[in-house]
């Protein structure tokens, strides 16, 4: 149930880059659609969660924040970033900040999710 949740609010978010071969083409799309777009999660997150503290996902708790984050992570994943140290770079590129280890570790298990 919990991937089907999963897979449900990562296709809420879906939008193609069919015609978008090119990886520094997914990256600028990625870099785009972050902060304010398609692939702004925090704002999905905090609508559909907004009573509770804390999201489930597997065996682990999540804030609002790392949620989005391993969301994000996921989305990435799936458009076609294959490296999980590129993608950390992009998520501190785009935000201009550091990963926290609690932010790390919610990036990777979304990039390491698979979607079925």
């Amino acid at each position: 149930m919990k991937k089907i949740l999963f897979f449900l609010l990562i296709s809420a978010n879906v939008f193609t880059f069919a015609q978008q071969t090119d990886k520094e083409d997914i990256k600028k799309a990625i870099k785009k659609e972050s902060i304010g777009g398609r692939m702004d999660f925090s704002k999905m997150v905090e609508e559909k969660y907004s009573s509770a503290p804390l999201i489930g996902f597997g065996n682990t708790l999540y804030n609002k924040k790392d949620f989005a984050i391993l969301l994000w992570g996921a989305k990435v994943k799936n458009l076609g970033i294959e490296s999980l140290d590129e993608t950390n770079k992009l998520w501190e590129e785009i935000y201009k900040k550091t990963l926290t280890e609690p932010e790390r570790k919610a990036l990777k298990t979304g990039f390491e999710t698979k979607l079925e």
